[in-house]
């Protein structure tokens, strides 16, 4: 290794008494000026061919020879007169700064091809990754570049999994944990593309970076200079990349998945709902028959009848919600056409007139309000469900307010009642599916609300204001004909 090292100086001393030689050889036959310019091709040569060192010893070489043999007094390296001494320094001069610039540029362009390489390897290990469809076999890859690199240990951990390289001990899954839950790197920084190492009493540490998903653990088996760095910080960017991907096929999935059970389940309550409805007709059709005074049932068997017809009703009502549920999750297709929100609201009112029976209910619609564009079934069941709602929660006796504006190019309406306040932790899951505050409610009436005016292109909301909860839903407005 010494030798080889000592080479290119053994080469510039040689080729200094070569050139000397030669300029003795020349001056010896005829007198020629400027014969010391040779000397500048050796120092030209050797500064791009070993850099700076062997330069500087091929130009001090050159100038003690050329002073020794062809300054006078010829023989000495002592010097005559002016003249002669500059013109040695000036030789030495040249020498030097046509070193530096020569060896400037093979460094310039050693370091070009490094960079270039190092992007060309970059550039076809992206590739590869991108053409390969398992992300492990992706990180893989990169581990094994890696090491390619000057790493003596490269790998990606995400939890207490590695994912890719060699295993970790259980000491170092604890560190790549705390790293990643504490989002600080451990033995490193990287920052805009730049790995910064730490050593710890001259010995190079381990470093574990945090990123997307996961731990890069780092072990470099010598100092790193600015190429092994570069590539590195290259290397870990890509696997964050990698990781990224990683994540989001993941949630790819699970949303798939997820997707695949909400169709399974829509089926199953949609195909329920379809051959209920049927028996339950049926059900009650008897036991309405069995209720009146003409089946010659005593006393206790008609109330017995009666009950059980309401459970039946309360059956037949479950299953219509179901079923609508499920078609408004499937995508139902509205029949819209102009509706007096009055006259959506009164009939919603007649209909529930035995349960509103006791309360107080204030119509709060002005006169000229603009009609609405809306499926008239759909939207009668929000308001019927609305009021249930209002019913089963309010006070006894307690009042129920009925109000609508046409604000901002839609309609806003709003059923508020007396009673009891939504605690703030259920305002947001009020209108969950199967979510309810009563012990036997099936939690599909204000579900089937919010789908509706979704449907519409509505958004509904409730808050707690003094007297009791407001329900607040708007609806789009008609057209207005041309010419009004």
């Amino acid at each position: 290794m010494t030798t080889r090292r000592l080479a290119p100086y053994g080469v510039a001393v040689g080729g200094a008494v070569a050139i000397t030689a030669a300029i003795g050889a020349v001056t010896a036959l005829a007198s020629v000026s400027g014969l010391s310019a040779l000397y500048l091709l050796l120092v030209l040569w050797l500064g791009a061919r070993w850099g700076r060192g062997p330069a500087v010893a091929g130009s001090v070489a050159a100038f003690l020879l050329y002073d020794f043999f062809f300054v006078p007094p010829v023989g000495t390296f002592s010097v005559r007169g002016p003249a002669e001494l500059i013109e040695l320094v000036v030789l030495l001069a040249v020498a030097l700064v046509t070193s530096q610039l020569a060896a400037s540029l093979r460094r310039s362009q050693a370091s070009a091809e490094a960079i270039a390489a190092d992007s060309r390897a970059l550039y076809e290990l992206a590739t590869a990754t991108l053409r390969t469809d398992e992300v492990s076999e992706a990180l893989a890859l990169v581990a094994a570049t890696a090491e390619k690199a000057g790493v003596r240990r490269f790998s990606v951990v995400s939890g207490e999994t590695t994912l890719a390289g060699p295993t970790l001990s259980a000491d170092e899954i604890r560190q790549a944990r705390w790293s990643f839950d504490n989002g600080r790197p451990i033995g490193a920084s990287l920052s805009h593309g730049q790995l910064t190492l730490m050593r710890t009493h001259g010995q190079q540490a381990t470093a574990y970076l945090p990123v997307a998903g996961g731990v890069v653990l780092v072990d470099l088996e010598r100092a790193p200079d600015e190429g092994d760095k570069r590539m590195v910080a290259a290397l870990i960017g890509l696997t964050d990349l990698l990781l990224d991907r990683r994540r989001a096929a993941t949630e790819a999935d699970r949303a798939r998945g997820l997707e695949a059970s909400d169709r399974l389940k829509a089926a199953i309550l949609s195909s329920l709902s379809h051959e209920l409805k049927s028996p339950i007709a049926s059900l009650r059709a008897g036991l309405t028959a069995l209720s009146s005074p003409g089946a010659g049932l005593q006393a206790d068997q008609r109330e017995l009848m009666t009950d059980m017809d309401r459970q039946a009703t309360r059956l037949d009502r479950m299953v219509g919600d179901l079923l609508a549920l499920s078609r408004l999750e499937a995508g139902l297709e509205l029949d819209r056409e102009p509706h007096s929100f009055a006259d959506l609201v009164g009939g919603s009112v007649r209909q529930q007139s035995a349960g509103l029976k006791g309360h107080d209910v204030a119509l709060s619609i002005p006169d000229d309000l603009p009609d609405v564009e809306v499926d008239e079934a759909q939207v009668g069941r929000v308001i019927t469900n609305l009021l249930e709602n209002a019913v089963e929660w309010s006070s006894p006796n307690g009042g129920i307010e009925v109000g609508a504006a046409a604000r901002d190019g839609v309609l806003e309406a709003w059923i508020e009642n007396e009673g009891p306040a939504i605690p703030p932790t259920d305002l947001d899951r009020v209108f969950d599916t199967f979510y309810t505050r009563r012990a036997k409610g099936t939690g599909l009436g204000l579900a089937i609300v919010k789908r509706v005016v979704e449907a519409h292109g509505g958004r509904v909301r409730v808050e707690n204001r003094r007297r009791g909860p407001r329900f607040t839903f708007t609806l789009p407005l008609a057209p207005v004909p041309a010419g009004k």
